[in-house]
């Protein structure tokens, strides 16, 4: 750790009396010392001040009081200077060597031995070795215009950098006070909490620069643009067209931008003032005061900015009230012309630009003007100071570490809890099924019909001919063998007969209960007649009893399917294996209704192979030149993602429901109702009666659309006694999704989930920077969850894409709220 010095000089101009104090180890202990301010150094610093304001040609300089005569000089400006500053130098030196000083001097310079010899003991190096760091502050200008950089501190041999020495600002006016026992007198300012921190962005520079056409500023920006490869770098300026209203918010806001800048940077005319912190030309006729943006400076401060940078004239008074706030300051002490300050500018940001810190690269500039350029620019090298608070350590542009970087993005162990918990609901499908796409569906279909969105009112493509109990008790008394238990195959061929009778060109059949074997050949002598006399396509849903039907003129399909979803075969022509009955009924429909070739296969009694291999190779020798007979099937969903039953359109779209009583009810010929039956899959199931164990559980949307299309308040009983779909209604919306093209895709939750995890993650980033205020970060994040809720609505219905909402939002609440409990306690 860096041994650390704060030595306060405190001048009483009555009595050209000095006082002194060193305070180390934690201000736990303490040296004091007085001494006079010596005449020669005010004779030595008037001469060296006017020699150098005539060298560079800079405008008189008021002599101070009692300095006395000034010799003329050689005639030669520089050698003039170089004298002058030479003599006034030695002068300093030698008054800080006299009387009690002398004790502070012994004091630091024994400190400085000791870490000497505990380089020479260790082999690591310099650079891993701590360093004797010196804050000297004054209480009056005059002092502070004095060169403390140049004080001879260190004892010959010791390593080159060993010892810094920084300005900082008196924190009391009274010496008696600060030299009390244990008197804390310097607190380290409330905003260097967290400067330590990993840099996990980007520098960002802010330089201001004030225009006037007599200051060519072109070689500054040069100079700062050159860091653009490490940091971001802004500029503000004034525009012809801006009056001083226009300039001074403009500067303002860019100071205060919530992103937050790390380096604030200013050329152009500044000076001393004495009750505004000092002043800053900002474009001709305008000036800006560092009391004016105190509060957008404060603002800054707590957005991490570090370091101020006024490569101006006279900037004392700016760094006194800016390094009370906080900053690391690095200014001019006196005017200076503009080609030096853009050349020491140019040399300090080299070292800056290869991540030294701010007093190595202010040294090596000095180094530079007081070796290299000490004939074209001198003295210059007594100008810069950097002022920085007690103990803070000296900025320099961090590497940005993209490792640093990821680790912030790594979960913490709540995180990783919540993440845990909401990809395990993710999964169970009692939460899955039955909650969240219940609720999900329920709110679709709220959407799509508050919306207006609900597809035009055509013919419902399936026609759901339901055996319920009612049709049952109703059935012919010939029916003797029912039992209660059990239907004779007799009515299912009644309700063949009659559909034949209307014309039906596709029936699909599925019915759960076993059917009554004397009667068998009573069905399968219905269906063998449709098909000879009509040529009816008939599709039987696959089951452990017997064939009701021959395989030669009938097609099968399985049933099984999970909850919500619809399969899709691999091979669409179904050769190989066999495929869904959904997509059994709609490739029948879809035959006969888009093909008029004669080659179509048709069912026929005497066919000797069966009639799904038929199918099969026509529509696999119909795959180049039919694309559009089963546009469902030609491009698959990518990446295997599953598609599901779209409850969200109105049931009274999909299909249109009777009882089979209803059914045999109608006369026959019926030509409007053959009409519409010609054109529609017919699909004979059971109905709700008690006995069945096939039924779909019972969605909060259908409930929803029962409500909404039951006008009567009669009719709406009927809907608060519905427990369960049955399943040949969840049949009849995937034939029609098949059908009409409707392929609603589902994102996995878990896609969505690790994209909340990254915007979660990203909201507790922002809030460790503390950009905005508590209640607009909760406000903002409501809003983005509400607008987002509203997108994948939307995206629902028009582009047929689930994106899941609920568990995503959930866990980016979760992370927001960690993040909150952690910034609450580490404010504690």
């Amino acid at each position: 750790m860096n041994t650390v010095f704060e030595i306060k000089v405190w001048q009483k101009k009555e009595n050209n009396f000095c006082f002194f104090l060193l305070l180390w180890d934690d201000k736990r202990r303490q040296i004091s010392a007085s001494i006079n301010y010596s005449k020669e150094i005010q004779k030595c610093y008037q001469r060296w001040r006017q020699r150098y304001s005539r060298f560079y040609e800079l405008p008189s300089v008021k002599p101070i009081e009692d300095s006395g005569r000034i010799n003329p000089g050689s005639g030669d400006p520089c050698y003039d200077l170089m004298e002058a500053e030479r003599e006034f130098v030695n002068a300093f030196q030698r008054w800080l060597g006299e009387g009690e000083v002398r004790k502070i001097q012994e004091r630091i310079r024994d400190e400085l031995t000791r870490v000497a010899q505990v380089i020479s003991k260790d082999s690591k190096g310099i650079g891993t070795h701590p360093s004797v760091d010196i804050f000297v502050a004054c209480d009056s200008i005059e002092m502070e215009r004095l060169p403390w950089e140049t004080w001879e501190l260190a004892p010959e041999g010791t390593p080159v950098g060993r010892v810094r020495i920084f300005r900082s600002a008196m924190d009391n006016p009274d010496p008696i006070a600060c030299t009390k026992p244990l008197t804390v007198c310097a607190a380290t300012p409330r905003f260097f909490k967290g400067i330590g921190k990993a840099h996990l962005r980007k520098t960002r520079i802010l330089a201001i620069l004030g225009d006037d056409p007599r200051l060519p500023l072109q070689e500054d920006w040069k100079a700062v643009r050159s860091l653009k490869s490490i940091a971001e770098v802004e500029r503000v300026t004034w525009q012809p067209h801006e009056n001083h209203v226009d300039i001074k918010t403009k500067i303002a806001n860019a100071i205060c931008d919530q992103r937050g800048w790390d380096v604030l940077f200013f050329a152009g005319h500044s000076d001393e003032t004495t009750t505004t912190g000092g002043r800053l030309a900002i474009a001709p006729n305008i000036s800006l005061s560092i009391s004016e943006l105190e509060e957008q400076l404060t603002q800054a401060r707590e957005h991490r900015l570090q370091l101020a940078i006024f490569n101006s004239c006279s900037g004392l008074s700016i760094a006194n009230s800016l390094v009370k706030l906080g900053l690391q300051v690095i200014v001019m002490r006196e005017p200076i012309r503009n080609d030096v300050a853009q050349s020491f500018l140019q040399q300090f940001c080299k070292p800056l630009a290869d991540h030294r810190d701010v007093y190595d690269a202010l040294l090596e500039a000095c180094q530079h003007l007081q070796s290299v350029e000490k004939f074209a620019y001198p003295s210059a090298y007594l100008l810069p100071s950097l002022f920085n608070p007690p103990g803070l350590i000296p900025y320099r542009i961090e590497r940005f570490d993209w490792k640093k970087m990821l680790l912030q993005w790594l979960p913490t162990k709540p995180e990783a809890i919540a993440l845990g918990t909401v990809l395990l609901l993710s999964v169970i499908p009692a939460i899955q099924v039955e909650l969240l796409f219940d609720i999900r569906a329920f709110v679709q279909a709220a959407y799509r019909n508050l919306t207006n969105q609900i597809p035009e009112n055509t013919l419902a493509p399936v026609l759901l001919v339901a055996i319920d109990q009612e049709s049952l008790d109703k059935a012919d008394a010939a029916i003797e063998s029912t039992q209660g238990k059990l239907t004779d195959s007799e009515y299912l061929a009644k309700l063949v007969k009659h559909l034949y009778a209307l014309n039906a060109q596709v029936i699909g059949i599925y019915y759960s209960r076993h059917i009554y074997q004397p009667r068998y050949e009573n069905l399968d002598q219905a269906i063998s007649f449709a098909v000879e006399k009509q040529n009816t396509w008939f599709v039987l849903a696959t089951d452990k009893q017997d064939k009701v039907a021959s395989p030669k003129w009938s097609l099968e399909g399985y049933i099984d399917f999970e909850p919500w979803t619809i399969e899709q075969p691999p091979d669409p022509t179904c050769i190989d294996e066999s495929c869904p009955f959904a997509y059994q009924l709609a490739v029948a429909h879809l035959l006969n209704q888009q093909s008029s070739e004669d080659s179509l296969p048709q069912p026929t009694l005497n066919s000797t192979v069966d009639f799904q291999s038929q199918v099969s190779h026509y529509l696999k020798q119909g795959k180049t030149h039919n694309q559009g007979l089963i546009p469902f099937n030609q491009s698959a969903a990518p990446f295997g993602l599953a598609s599901i039953i779209d409850f969200s359109i109105p049931p009274r779209q999909v299909y249109k429901s009777i009882t089979a009583q209803e059914l045999l009810n109608f006369p026959v010929p019926n030509p409007e109702l053959q009409q519409h039956v010609m054109q529609q899959v017919v699909l004979i199931t059971h109905g709700d009666y008690n006995d069945t164990e096939d039924d779909f559980y019972f969605p909060s949307v259908a409930a929803y659309w029962c409500h909404y299309y039951q006008p009567v308040k009669q009719d709406l009983n009927k809907c608060l006694h519905l427990q369960v779909l049955i399943r040949g209604e969840v049949l009849a919306y995937m034939v029609h999704h098949i059908i009409r093209q409707h392929r609603v895709v589902l994102i996995p939750d878990h896609w969505v989930i690790f994209l909340a995890v990254f915007i979660g993650k990203w909201t507790t980033i922002i809030l460790h920077k503390q950009l905005i205020q508590r209640h607009k970060q909760v406000l903002t994040l409501g809003i983005l969850t509400g607008v987002y809720g509203l997108a994948v609505l939307q995206v629902y219905i028009s582009a047929l894409v689930l994106i899941p909402w609920f568990l995503p939002s959930i866990l980016v609440w979760f992370y927001y709220s960690f993040a909150l409990q952690k910034s609450f306690l580490g404010r504690r």
